[in-house]
């Protein structure tokens, strides 16, 4: 994922500034904004508004105490907490966790780093009462719990560096801790706490630091560590962090999270004061948007990638979440006693569903920015319930040839909510005393399928096929990540107590296929300990398997098996054409290794029982470490060679598929080194992204990135539900482009014909729509930021053609919706049997241009 330039990063996000201002927000520095080069080989404009340092001048004096230096482990002091309530709140945490065994906990863990400079002595499960913490409600446990995230030569915000050699993760038993500064999270690192008790991080009253858990630290120069758009492979799970200590006037953050794809945050409780005059905020992402004097004066922008949450609950603060970001898709959000429950600070498409807001002054704010100048391009709400709450969502929004604040609102229940949406100028949506609904409302630009038109009002929403709805219930079926908190540890079976080794460089094959038989055939739950497994045949994963990794365990492909181009291989096959059962599948990462131009990472064949899924599962095709495709192998500028063509496709749902469940699944082609301090670009290729053939399938929270002939393809399918879907065209492309890369065109898995296209560059679709029945998508960025790693072809507003189209619907089509649809770089947004139906120059928003609605 890219970030074309990135401003100086100030400390606080300038969102919080009066609204009423030209200029309102980038990532912070108290006298400048200048925007840096970030990119290798790219080089930045300078900018400076003298409007923006004084208004930053004047703001950051309520935030002081965020602009702080990193502390050392060495210089943390361990002090306790002698408060009586302390104690008690402590001892009983520890009395109702006494008997809350966790699997995860008693699991022997022998996990390892396969490519780690020390495998054998690299500890990758960490227990933060093994560094020290207590977990007594006493006690100061911040230098022992950053002690636990950092040991072993791990790779923090300060060395601005990713690596896949040092996963962990850095486990909290039941316990209140005591924490004075902020917990530091690394690269690659997965937060989690019992899931039967849930632990606490506490903070005092005097507290200092951006957030409890702070994702990417401000660094001495003002900058953020990560670059936000490359912060990957990360959790946080099953903790409550409790603000309630320090004062109503403080201004306090549970969790700072800018962040990119494959990250997540589930099942996390935030605790907040809610005392007049508040200025805590639960969840706090920002990545640095700068949206300038009007639309027309876009000048170069940081954007974050981002991103998956779910199953938060949020009581007390100014915000409940106070988010901004290129895309995130954020499900279960319960919020209650807030000022604003969410502000939404800026983005280009967010999608929210099962929203439960409660007691809140405004339960959605997407006005930042005011009239003209709206900083909020798409917005979806879904399947929510808003109550007791005088004003539903703020909005700026205004008719114009801008498509900024594109709002959709479907099925939603109110209950006393009087105002349902309110504009610059008053009322707009009228709610009620008692319970209504709102069936289908928006505002934007809309196209049915031509346009554009402005609209703003209710319209009649799409029938929802119903073998994606909940039972009995009008909602679409949801269904989190199973943790299996109720599974003693005897339900498990571990792959190398199983004889696998997960070294990297034994072959696996046989001792993973017979666990993955027995274990199905068992009942049990196959427990990938972290490690690299090299396999050398396909892996056949029979019905009833329920799998799960630790840290992100990779199998990898590598040999013969996957060497033809013209001969497809299934990597992990999910069933057998004909097969019915179920399985679940989280926490892993397939790859290969070496010239496998025929690999199909993952085939999915199985006509799944409903709840039958994907849960954090990633494609992660070279620039790691034994990939043998990294920046030495396959350098940007270098001919195409065998050597660096690595996949034939991610995924593949076939026509034998049904009732598939994917969340929060990034299938990605690496655009650079993960090992490289610079980030280096390099060269890989791969064939195709997403294929769905089946029936009844759900994306959630999906990306698809970087693949030579399409990101996504729905090719007669039936009964899509998606959101949020993100692609990115390949950097290279288009040298060389779609029709001439080393793919060639199949017709059998009816791969798109790029012998004719729209005038410009043909370069890959992000999204392809073909003889598909019943697709519902609820949020779609499609970005093309390159052409042959030059950005010159995506600068906002014009000329944004670094290809001439992105997303195309093709035959017999029927029943497709799209809300909020944001593109960059295509000259036209929208293409039918090779026909464009909408162009961008029609659909100006923020950097993206956008669509708030489009039927066909």
């Amino acid at each position: 994922m890219w970030s074309p330039v990135i401003f100086p990063t100030l400390y606080w996000p300038v969102r919080l500034l009066l609204t009423s201002t030209e200029c309102l927000f980038g990532k912070m520095f108290s006298s400048l904004i200048k925007l840096l080069p970030l990119m290798v080989g790219i080089n930045a404009q300078l900018l400076d508004i003298p409007v923006v340092d004084e208004l930053v001048s004047s703001a950051m004096l309520p935030f002081e105490q965020y602009v702080y230096n990193t502390p050392t482990e060495s210089t943390i002091p361990a002090v306790a907490v002698s408060t009586t309530a302390a104690k008690v709140q402590a001892a009983a945490v520890q009395a109702a966790a006494a008997d809350n065994a966790y699997w995860l906990a008693d699991i022997a863990h022998q996990g390892v780093a396969a490519f780690n400079s020390n495998p054998a002595g690299y500890k990758v499960f960490r227990n933060v009462k093994d560094y020290g913490a207590k977990g007594d409600g006493v006690t100061d446990d911040t230098a022992a719990i950053n002690a636990a995230i950092s040991a072993g030569g791990r790779f923090g915000p300060a060395s601005r560096h990713s690596s896949t050699t040092t996963p962990a993760i850095v486990y909290f038993p039941p316990g209140t801790y005591i924490i004075s500064t902020s917990i530091i999270d690394y690269y690659f690192t997965q937060l989690i706490g019992n899931a039967n008790a849930i632990p606490v991080l506490k903070a005092t009253a005097g507290f200092v630091g951006l957030g409890l858990i702070d994702g990417d630290q401000y660094q001495n120069d003002g900058n953020q560590g990560w670059t936000s758009t490359n912060v990957f492979f990360r959790q946080i799970r099953n903790l409550k962090l409790d603000l309630t200590a320090i004062p109503a006037g403080t201004a306090a953050t549970g969790i700072h999270w800018p962040t990119g794809q494959a990250s997540s945050i589930q099942n996390v409780q935030i605790a907040m004061s809610a005392a007049s005059g508040t200025q805590h905020q639960g969840i706090f992402i920002e990545n640095g948007m700068l949206h300038c004097v009007s639309l027309l004066e876009h000048s170069n922008v940081v954007i974050g990638s981002g991103g998956w949450m779910s199953d938060v609950t949020i009581t007390g603060g100014l915000y409940g979440a106070n988010v901004g970001n290129q895309q995130f898709t954020m499900r279960n959000l319960v919020i209650s006693n807030a000022v604003t429950a969410i502000s939404q600070i800026w983005d280009w498409g967010w999608t929210y569903q099962g929203l439960v807001i409660t007691n809140c002054q405004t339960a959605l704010s997407i006005s930042n920015g005011g009239v003209g100048n709206q900083l909020v391009g798409s917005v979806n709400v879904l399947d929510s319930t808003i109550q007791n709450c005088p004003t539903f969502v703020t909005t700026a929004w205004q008719s114009s040839t801008y498509s900024t604040g594109s709002l959709i609102l479907e099925n939603i229940a109110l209950n006393n909510v009087p105002v349902a949406v309110k504009g610059a100028s008053g009322t707009v949506l009228v709610g009620s005393a008692g319970s209504s609904t709102i069936s289908a409302w928006g505002q934007g630009h809309k196209y049915t399928p031509n346009g554009p038109a402005n609209f703003q009002g209710s319209f009649t929403p799409p029938t929802r096929p119903s073998a994606l709805l909940a039972s009995g219930s009008t909602r679409y079926y949801t269904k989190s990540k199973p943790q299996y908190a109720a599974s003693p540890v005897a339900s498990f079976v571990s792959t190398r107590s199983a004889g696998a080794r997960g070294d990297g460089s034994t072959d696996d094959t046989n001792a993973i296929q017979s666990a993955l038989t027995s274990a199905a055939a068992a009942n049990k739950i196959l427990f990938f300990d972290q490690g690299t497994y090299k396999i050398t045949r396909t892996l056949y994963v029979p019905p009833g398997s329920r799998i799960v990794g630790e840290a992100y365990s990779v199998i990898m492909a590598t040999g013969g098996t996957w060497s033809n181009i013209n001969n497809p291989v299934p990597v992990i096959q999910i069933g057998q054409p004909g097969q019915s059962g179920s399985i679940e599948w989280s926490d892993m990462i397939v790859s290969t290794a070496g010239s496998t131009p025929g690999a199909v990472l993952i085939q999915w064949n199985l006509a799944a029982n409903v709840g039958s899924g994907m849960w954090d599962v990633h494609t992660r095709i070279g620039g790691f470490q034994g990939s043998q495709q990294q920046v030495a192998q396959c350098p940007t500028g270098a001919a195409v060679s065998a050597a660096c063509q690595v996949a034939y496709m991610s995924m593949h749902i076939t026509s034998a598929a049904s009732n598939v469940y994917l969340e929060n699944v990034w299938l990605w082609t690496a655009d650079h080194d993960l090992e490289s301090p610079t980030d280096a670009r390099i060269s890989v290729y791969s064939g195709r992204g997403l294929l769905v053939e089946g029936k009844n399938v759900w994306l959630y929270g999906t990306g698809s990135e970087h693949h030579s002939l399409y990101q996504y393809q729905f090719s007669s399918a039936s009964s899509i539900m998606a959101g949020f879907v993100q692609s990115e065209t390949p950097y290279y492309q288009p040298n060389p482009n779609a029709a001439n890369g080393p793919y060639p065109r199949n017709s059998t898995l009816k791969d798109p014909d790029y012998s004719s296209c729209l005038g410009g560059n043909c370069n890959s679709l992000g999204l392809r729509v073909l003889n598909s029945k019943n697709v519902i998508i609820y949020g779609a960025g499609l970005y093309s930021f390159f052409n042959n790693y030059s950005t010159t072809c995506s600068t906002f507003p014009l000329p944004e053609n670094c290809q001439s189209m992105i997303f195309s619907v093709e035959g017999s089509t029927s029943g497709l919706v799209v809300y909020g649809l944001n593109t960059v770089g295509t000259t036209y947004m929208i293409v039918k049997d090779g026909v464009a139906l909408a162009q961008v120059s029609d659909n100006l928003a923020t950097y993206a241009a956008t669509i708030a609605y489009f039927t066909l």
